[in-house]
């Protein structure tokens, strides 16, 4: 330190020696004037001062002349796909005239690329950066993610710094680095970021550098930062790259087993390489063996880990990311039955509000564990998970999983029952014993503004929820889910899903031993069965149903009973039978308070009569049952009692005012999206056009009835179209 001191007044000294001589110069020869003497005074001093920094001062950076580094990883040889992403980032790095340099940050999920795909397109451009290319893993989601102080040391050293001259303090160290990139062109890859705040510091200045960002989240907070989301591989470009990492002729000889193979491992690209690496270091398992291993959905990820390669240990990293409760949200989510879902099933499975439950999705959105989908019929986003992903959170142990199963299936039974009452209003429904979970009052509105449109957005998920409350033993959810679903099934023409949640239900409510049960259940097999053409099956689930109820001493189901049976017996012509049933159930279900069914009765016990040939009575029930229907708001049912009294005016010779009450019908089956009932009054005001003698007319309704009855596979109405069109074109 001494020595220091001495070297610094030596060096002042020297300064003021050298002022002073240029003072003397002045006095003596009067030809320095005063502008000399303040120049000479200044470049005196700063000798002094660039005297004592040459000889013990602080150290200048020293850098060399533009050493040129080549840090880029190597690029893989079984590259694939991706074409669309590359030529996106070509076009993007050899941008120019811009005041930045360009900017770009691809994200997307663990497992899907990303990293390849950077490597890939900056070898791909590394000659249009010839000062070189810098390379950092930045470790986002490691327990010790990489410091941006550490980064630029790293970075300032490859830049030609010397070590000991590198600034302590990320500031500085930022600032270097943009004086040292300012003229140069560099190509910076900054891979595996876990947010802007790692990324900022490390960006360049001037216009001649570019970057390419990894991370798993998006990072469109960073300004100028051009985003390139990634998405799955094709089904093609999956089963290109098996064949790549297994060999061509492994999968040549199975391209089925082939494509099921990538489709089990979600066409990610991680999972794709692991399941070839497997088959190529097992020449003796077949690609089939391996896509029967992956199909049990429990043990699928213990299939697709090899040496470092691990989808289940990458797809942790972004789990283990998470907020506590946002892991909670992913593992209860990880339990849901159906194949999609919006908010309000979250905020059941955690006990939690809708909003809370939308900030969590938001969350996990973010950090690529869920994906968004469109909104569905009610304006409701929807989200879904990638198969493994889902596999994941289902495996992650949660202690709170059955409170948080009662509690969906709670919100499912609250919000169905809703929706049917706002559907059908005046239904006497069957109820079970499985609590309800409310959803806030606000939310639940917004969802069931329009009840069909709710239950066409959670139709794919009924039939699942059925069978998570039959897995689980709760029998009275199991049950009841199916029999207030029942209109919504028939509606909208569900057969396979109807039949599947009924098949669960009734044996759910023979598990519990509820006689009750398991009346309604046959009740509704009854009606499912008639529905699709099968009355021998209906008329036997009506008997079961009816000695149920005989025996429990229910007279509302026997009522309802003596309806179906009568609507068996108008399918099957039998006239007699059928109106001596349907008259009897009128008067019961009267008796018991059931004004709908009631008034369906009436309705039925008109088209009986109008089969007889009594048409005056046929429309005078109809019009009886279609007030009734009007005055309890139940439209669908109006709508049906409208084209039952069309046909009948028709059948009577009265056309004009056929074609009013069908078209009344068509009205009300539009609004409520019941694409039977639409094609039901489609056919009648054809065959309105068809005795008004107007047949291409005629032609077009049946021909816009056809296109709905394929759609809803209904065969009865088929039948009936191919008889209208002959009519048609013989007359």
């Amino acid at each position: 330190m001494n020595s220091q001191v001495g070297r610094a007044l030596w060096a002042v000294t020297g300064a003021a020696g050298a002022f002073a001589a240029v003072a003397a110069g002045w006095q003596v020869l009067g030809d320095v004037g005063p502008e000399q003497f303040a120049f000479a005074g200044v470049s005196a001093l700063i000798g002094g001062a660039l005297t004592w920094f040459q000889a013990d001062g602080p150290r200048r950076p020293s850098v060399s002349a533009h050493p040129v580094p080549r840090e880029l990883p190597r690029d893989i040889a079984d590259f694939t796909g991706r074409g669309p992403e590359l030529s996106e980032l070509d076009n993007l790095l050899h941008a120019r005239g811009r005041s930045t340099g360009p900017l770009v940050a691809i994200s997307g999920r663990g497992g899907l690329g990303k990293t390849t795909l950077a490597v890939r397109a900056a070898q791909r451009v590394a000659a249009d950066f010839p000062d070189g290319q810098l390379f950092t893993n930045l470790r986002g989601y490691d327990a010790t993610p990489a410091e941006p102080t550490e980064v630029l040391g790293s970075f300032l050293r490859s830049l030609g710094t010397d070590p000991h001259a590198i600034p302590e303090a990320q500031q500085d160290r930022e600032q270097l680095l943009r004086t040292l990139t300012a003229g140069r062109r560099l190509l910076i890859v900054l891979d595996n970021a876990n947010g802007p705040g790692q990324v900022r510091p490390l960006l360049p200045g001037g216009p001649g550098s570019a970057v390419v960002v990894t991370s798993r989240v998006p990072l469109s907070s960073i300004e100028g930062a051009h985003p390139i989301v990634l998405g799955l591989l094709q089904p093609g470009e999956a089963v290109e790259l098996l064949g790549r990492v297994a060999g061509s002729d492994r999968v040549a000889d199975d391209p089925g087993e082939a494509t099921r193979l990538v489709a089990l491992c979600g066409h990610l690209p991680l999972a794709v390489r692991i399941a070839g690496a497997r088959l190529a270091e097992r020449p003796d398992l077949g690609v089939a063996a391996l896509a029967e291993r992956l199909a049990d959905e429990r043990h699928r990820l213990d299939h697709l880990e090899i040496g470092d390669l691990d989808v289940r240990a990458t797809f942790m990293i972004s789990y283990r990311a998470l907020s506590d409760e946002q892991q909670r949200a992913f593992r209860l989510l990880g339990r849901f039955p159906g194949p999609d879902f919006a908010a309000w099933p979250l905020a059941a499975l955690m006990g939690v509000a809708p909003r809370d439950a939308e900030r969590h999705l938001d969350a996990l959105v973010a950090a690529q564990l869920l994906d968004p989908l469109r909104p569905d019929e009610t304006g409701a986003t929807r989200y879904r998970f990638h198969d493994l992903l889902r596999a994941l959170a289902a495996e992650q142990p949660e202690p709170e999983a059955d409170a948080a199963a009662g509690r969906l299936l709670g919100a499912y039974l609250a919000l169905a029952a809703e929706a049917e009452d706002r559907f059908q209003p005046g239904e006497l429904r069957k109820t079970g014993s499985h609590p309800r979970h409310e959803i806030e009052a606000g939310h639940r509105d917004r969802l069931l503004r329009d009840p069909v449109a709710w239950f066409i957005a959670e139709l794919p998920n009924i039939a699942p929820c059925v069978r998570f409350a039959h897995e689980r033993q709760l029998w009275d959810a199991a049950w009841e889910l199916a029999h207030i679903a029942a209109p919504f099934f028939e509606m909208l023409a569900a057969w396979d899903d109807w039949d599947t949640a009924l098949g669960l239900a009734l044996d759910a409510a023979r598990q519990s031993g509820n006689r009750r049960a398991e009346s309604i259940t046959l009740f509704d097999a009854g009606a499912l069965y008639r529905y699709q053409g099968r009355p021998d099956e209906a008329a036997t689930a009506y008997e079961e149903a009816l000695a149920g109820y005989e025996a429990s001493g229910d007279r509302h189901g026997v009522a309802a009973v003596l309806l179906g049976q009568g609507i068996v017996h108008r399918n099957r012509g039998a006239w007699d039978l059928a109106a001596r049933s349907l008259t009897a159930a009128a008067e019961q279900l009267a008796a018991a308070g059931d004004r709908r069914l009631a008034a369906q009765a009436l309705r039925s016990l008109a088209v009986v009569r109008r089969g007889q040939g009594r048409l005056d009575e046929a429309i005078a029930s109809f019009r009886q049952a279609r007030e009734e229907f009007h005055r309890l708001g139940d439209r669908r049912a109006e709508a049906f009692a409208w084209r039952g009294l069309a046909q009948a005016l028709l059948d009577n010779g009265v056309p004009d005012a056929a074609a009013e009450a069908f078209g009344r019908s068509l009205e009300l089956t539009r609004e409520l999206h019941d694409r039977r009932g639409e094609a039901r009054a489609l056919q009648g005001l054809g065959r309105v056009e068809a005795a008004l003698g107007t047949s291409s007319a005629a032609l077009r309704r049946f021909a816009q009835a056809r296109e709905i009855a394929e759609e809803t596979h209904d065969q009865a109405l088929n039948g009936e179209l191919d008889n209208d069109i002959v009519a048609v074109s013989r007359a």
